[in-house]
């Protein structure tokens, strides 16, 4: 073969080799653009769906039984402090707890009243200060133990049983902070209450705080 035939030859191999490159590397380049979105539709999970908010009772604080059963609450304030008394059987003793911090509750004093012959009890508090009165000693009706339960309705065809407190002696609330006391064999709890934040009122805060700023 002649040198011209040869390079003609080596001409046409180039262009032969040059044009399936090209072919393999589109090809390979649709499979992958192909291959992508199911490759990605495989990997993604679907979202779930967030909850709904609900308006809730829940344990804060509790603190441990001390000295007999709790038979009543008085709550009072001082300065930025948040007190509650808890009182036991008249002539008894009575405990003083700073709920300040609901979560820590502090038991500041367990006083035992003056043994007397006398039914001391708490008439009022005001903060620090309380007013304590005595009567003659006598059998005053206690009231049985009773059992509480937080119930949830935020599905009203099943509601249930969030939590059961048993045995319960006591039980007075703090409307103005949401706050309920309960006592029982197993001490003193402090519950919450929450009321579940409306979606629309949310969003349309957010809007007025974006657009009218």
């Amino acid at each position: 073969m002649s040198e011209k035939l040869k390079a003609q030859q080596r001409s046409f191999d180039a262009k032969n080799h040059y044009v399936n490159n090209r072919l393999f590397s589109l090809v390979l380049v649709s499979g992958l653009i192909m291959l992508a979105p199911a490759a990605n539709a495989k990997d993604k999970k679907p979202k779930a769906t967030p909850s709904a908010p609900k308006d809730e009772i829940e344990v804060v604080g509790h603190i441990p039984s001390t000295d007999g059963p709790v038979r009543r609450f008085l709550s009072t304030q001082h300065y930025s402090s948040h007190y509650v008394y808890a009182e036991r059987d008249p002539g008894k003793s009575v405990t003083l707890i700073d709920v300040t911090k609901t979560n820590s509750p502090a038991v500041l004093a367990d006083v035992s009243y003056p043994s007397n012959g006398g039914s001391d009890s708490l008439t009022l508090v005001a903060g620090t200060a309380a007013l304590v009165t005595s009567e003659a000693a006598a059998p005053a009706p206690v009231a049985p133990p009773q059992t509480v339960r937080i119930m949830d309705f935020s599905d009203p065809r099943n509601p249930k049983v969030a939590r059961e407190f048993t045995g319960v002696t006591a039980m007075s609330r703090d409307d103005g902070r949401g706050l309920i006391f309960v006592a029982n064999q197993d001490g003193i709890w402090i519950l919450q209450q929450h009321f579940a934040l409306d979606p629309e009122v949310e969003k349309s805060y957010a809007n007025y705080v974006l657009y009218s700023h």
